[in-house]
């Protein structure tokens, strides 16, 4: 039953992580736009980076849970790119919080959105080994 429950929180996260796919392709686009845009979509993605620091535990703890070995090169991979994953979603939820307070009062931010577009690009190939991770366990 532990195992199911974990199961089915564990996919739920991966839905959510799935949402963060999409961010520096979307952040390239919406700079290209209206000023507005690119201000609305770090606020949206705000929201969904503070998600995923929540996210991050609970796929953890449903993984844990889940793993029956755990000395196997699988799992201690899974474990790095949580680490990556991890790291550069703090990275990116700093970079996100630092534009967004330095367009409240008209700062030039270039260098942040330069970071930003970094880190985000690197989340982006850190949540899709995890999922490359994920399908690798069946084939």
């Amino acid at each position: 039953m532990i195992y199911l429950i974990s199961y089915a929180f564990h996919m739920l996260v991966a839905v959510l992580f799935f949402l963060l796919i999409p961010f520096p392709f979307l952040m390239k686009g919406s700079l290209l736009d209206e000023h507005g845009r690119f201000q609305l979509l770090l606020k949206i993605y705000k929201r969904i980076i503070w998600a995923a620091h929540g996210g991050v535990v609970v796929a953890i703890v449903s993984g844990i849970l889940m793993t029956t070995n755990w000395f196997t090169v699988w799992f201690m991979i899974v474990t790095l790119i949580w680490l990556a994953i991890s790291a550069f979603l703090g990275m990116s939820a700093k970079m996100v919080r630092v534009i967004l307070e330095k367009m409240e009062v008209n700062q030039a931010a270039e260098d942040e959105i330069a970071k930003l577009r970094l880190y985000s690009f690197i989340l982006m190939i850190a949540i899709l080994s995890m999922f490359l991770m994920k399908i690798v366990v069946y084939l």
